[in-house]
């Protein structure tokens, strides 16, 4: 009697750990914030490569080619624009069906999409988007001292950090705010003179992406360990089938 008793509480032990690994496992579906980051890397190197080649075209001389690459610069700012405020929620949609294809569905709170970082409201983007071109802008005139950039861009990008690690990355996985966090104490360490700094564009650039790899992997791997841990629960005798389907 007291075996079966035993085993009785043993199956409401894994019946109530289901949900709380399931929320963990939903919480941290990040992998697709890592495909955006990487598309952003890819894009942002792009427009620097055409940009750095127009430039020397023109000042070398050779018009065709700063022609050339002026058109084809400013047709991928165009398709940049698109991606970035009208075709990329539909792409990334895409891509996170195909990143979790056949771990099933699991969700917290009302959907924000299908399980990753969705593009943030355009408004919030735009005033975003506004902070940096006016940063680096200042910086670049001379307004700004160049040495404190990301200190400065800090003060915006930290609660842009903070809102899509609350806001727009499902349900708000815990490990979405290791990226402000290291962006905060890079700037902090700049900002005391510790020799970290690699220009200006450099120190914005790599802490943006570096950090939000490391923040997204990190949550990648915690659901990875979640997933396991569900499958393990729903494989156990002890747990009715019913309840882990």
């Amino acid at each position: 009697m007291k075996r079966t008793d035993d085993s009785a509480g043993e199956a409401d032990d894994g019946v109530r750990e289901i949900p709380t690994w399931a929320r963990r496992y939903a919480q941290n579906l990040t992998l697709p914030v890592v495909v955006s980051l990487v598309i952003f890397a890819v894009a942002s190197c792009m427009f620097g490569g055409l940009s750095y080649l127009t430039a020397w075209a023109y000042v070398n001389d050779k018009r065709v080619l700063a022609g050339a690459s002026m058109l084809v610069l400013c047709a991928f700012a165009v398709s940049w624009v698109w991606f970035s405020f009208v075709g990329g929620t539909r792409i990334m949609r895409q891509i996170t069906k195909q990143l979790y294809r056949g771990e099933g569905s699991a969700s917290v709170g009302p959907p924000l999409g299908p399980g990753a970082m969705s593009h943030p409201p355009t408004l919030i983007g735009f005033v975003f988007m506004f902070c940096v071109l006016a940063s680096v802008g200042l910086g670049l005139l001379g307004f700004l001292p160049t040495r404190y950039m990301q200190p400065i861009s800090a003060v915006y990008v930290v609660p842009f950090l903070c809102y899509i690690g609350l806001k727009v990355c499902r349900g708000g996985s815990p490990f979405m705010f290791l990226w402000p966090a290291l962006y905060a104490i890079h700037a902090v360490l700049l900002v005391t003179g510790v020799p970290i700094g690699m220009g200006p564009m450099l120190d914005m650039f790599v802490p943006t992406v570096g950090y939000g790899l490391i923040a997204a992997l990190a949550g990648h791997i915690y659901s990875r360990v979640a997933l396991r841990r569900l499958r393990r629960l729903a494989a156990s005798p002890e747990v009715p089938q019913e309840t882990a389907e």
